[in-house]
C-alpha cells in the first residue's frame, strides 16, 4: 500500500511535525516510525489523544490499527476519513 497523502499534504505535513517531535528527530512524510523503530505503542497512544484533541475526532478501539499510525501520510488518510465520518 503506497503511503502517499491523497487529499491534505498540509495535514500529512503537520502531522510529519508530531511524529518528529514524538521520536526525537526528523522524520519524512512517508517514513514508516514503527519499521525505524522511532515510535513505540505507548507513543502511538501519546499520538491517539493528540489526534483527538487538536483534530475533534473520536478514535475507538477498532481504530487502533497501528498500521493507521505507521507514517505521517497514513495518519493524514485517517483523519480526514474520521472527520468526513463524522461529518456525515
Amino acid at each position: 500500500m503506497e503511503d502517499r497523502a491523497t487529499g491534505n499534504d498540509e495535514l500529512a505535513e503537520r502531522l510529519r511535525g508530531h511524529l518528529s517531535m514524538l521520536a526525537a528527530q526528523e522524520v519524512g512524510v512517508e517514513d514508516d516510525v514503527f519499521e525505524l523503530g522511532l515510535i513505540n505503542s505507548l507513543r502511538a497512544l501519546e499520538i491517539v489523544l493528540h489526534l483527538e484533541q487538536a483534530y475533534g475526532i473520536e478514535i475507538t478501539v477498532e481504530d487502533l490499527d497501528l498500521a493507521n499510525f505507521r507514517s505521517a501520510a497514513r495518519l493524514a488518510r485517517f483523519v480526514e476519513g474520521k472527520q468526513a465520518a463524522g461529518a456525515c
